[in-house]
């Protein structure tokens, strides 16, 4: 099967990222594997602990992350430079990386979906 690695650009009001969200959903029913969900640009709200979310997305994408194991990565920089958000304002499940990590990930990927 094959391994993928989503970039989520998207803000989670937004229903690309629920898009995003059931994409996941739907590959890993189909027994594929994902290695990272990338939050990047407006995406990296998906990791602030108090968002407005109406699709309830944030929460979906830690559970998911949870059951199947897979990283949920906010680019550090985007996080810090265009929202100056703190650590403490994360969400649970929900770590800092950069582009060094995505790429990373994106090598060993055989997909990459962008959101």
């Amino acid at each position: 099967m094959t391994t993928l690695v989503l970039s989520v650009h998207s803000a989670p009001a937004e229903t690309r990222s629920l898009l995003a969200y059931h994409y996941a959903q739907a590959a890993l029913t189909l027994g594929h594997s994902i290695s990272q969900v990338f939050f990047y640009q407006a995406g990296v709200l998906h990791g602030q602990r108090t968002v407005a979310d109406p699709h309830g997305v944030t929460q979906a994408w830690q559970q998911l992350a949870t059951q199947h194991g897979f990283e949920l990565v906010l680019c550090a920089t985007v996080v810090e430079q265009d929202y100056q958000l703190s650590p403490d304002a994360l969400a649970a499940h929900y770590t800092l990386g950069g582009l060094t990590e995505f790429s990373s990930a994106a090598a060993r990927a055989d997909k990459i979906m962008q959101f």
